[in-house]
């Protein structure tokens, strides 16, 4: 039996997965599995094994619209998109910040989450040497930690909205998954597990997330101090970014409308006692802890952005107080 790109990608639709379709038509799986990843090459197509987010359907407000290249194409109205940055889950960690917004979800009752990049950390395989003796996690320890803390954010989601929309855009830090591997095994590329995002079938991968045709969501851009502001005076778009942990909000307008430059912080714990930032060599952090809420009214314009914020060991999100550590509970 031969079937067409299209007869696949509508069998992908109904099925979801390489197995189901093989059941459905006697082909091989090594075949099945090598026609989606011509698709995913030849048509910039993310085929998840995710019934879910193969059909890209959440909720007459809000849908994946497609996927051009490495951008997703997301639109929503009347709705709300949480996203976070910088977590480098490492094992144990549980910071206040990710507190935080476990609780916030189902107060907010968000159409999507966006994992905005650097969820995984790659301590031990960075490009940088290692400062001193530093005693860093293995990639499979990372790896795991990073599959429980996400999964506990998707679940959490999962129970307020069925068809919530899981969304990662790729950080520097999480390449270092895949380049590592390419560059010491590339024998290896296109198998299974290879890549980041074979181990996270509930997240849909891209560089980068377009909201309505006005938001950018990706990890960086500019750098500095005031890259917020030139990411969205020279983008000409809202734009959402992380990489740097400042935790802001920048205002811009001009002849096309009011626009806002927005950087997410670090859902990461961080300070001289956290040894993946050792690199900082106990240097001030000008940096905080918390993530980003957007709202889209019913026309799908991006309202005023909100930030929840760490400060001195409390969470706070729009003046309330959402979560704190145990020693300073008030």
């Amino acid at each position: 039996m031969k079937i067409t790109d299209d007869e696949f990608l509508e069998l992908w639709q109904k099925h979801g997965s390489i197995a189901k379709i093989a059941k459905a038509t006697g082909l091989s799986l090594r075949g099945l599995n090598q026609r989606r990843r011509h698709l995913e090459v030849s048509r910039g197509l993310q085929l998840n094994s995710d019934k879910a987010i193969a059909n890209h359907e959440v909720d007459a407000h809000s849908r994946v619209v497609q996927k051009i290249g490495h951008r997703q194409i997301y639109e929503i109205t009347d709705g709300i998109i949480m996203v976070f940055s910088d977590a480098h889950f490492w094992p144990g960690d549980r910071s206040l910040a990710f507190e935080a917004f476990l609780k916030l979800i189902p107060e907010l009752k968000p159409k999507a989450i966006i994992c905005n990049g650097d969820a995984f950390d790659g301590a031990r395989i960075s490009r940088h040497p290692p400062v001193g003796w530093a005693n860093m996690p293995e990639v499979s320890e990372e790896l795991a930690a990073c599959q429980e803390s996400l999964g506990e954010i998707a679940n959490t989601a999962k129970r307020v909205r069925k068809n919530v929309a899981l969304m990662w855009n790729a950080g520097n830090h999480d390449t270092r998954y895949s380049a590592r591997l390419a560059q010491m095994a590339p024998d290896y590329v296109r198998i299974h597990g290879t890549d980041l995002k074979d181990h996270f079938p509930e997240w849909s991968f891209a560089w980068s997330t377009m909201v309505n045709d006005n938001t950018m969501i990706k990890h960086r851009w500019h750098g500095g101090q005031h890259a917020p502001f030139n990411n969205t005076l020279k983008s000409g778009k809202n734009m959402v970014t992380g990489h740097l942990h400042k935790l802001m909000v920048t205002p811009y307008a001009d002849y096309n409308g009011r626009r806002y430059g927005i950087d997410c912080g670090t859902m990461s714990e961080f300070g001289p006692t956290v040894d993946k930032f050792t690199y900082n060599e106990d240097a001030p952090f000008n940096w905080a802890q918390g993530f980003a809420v957007l709202e889209f009214d019913k026309q799908g314009r991006l309202l005023p952005p909100a930030l929840c914020e760490v400060l001195d060991g409390r969470a706070y999100f729009e003046r309330k107080l959402i979560a704190w550590e145990n020693k300073r509970k008030p």
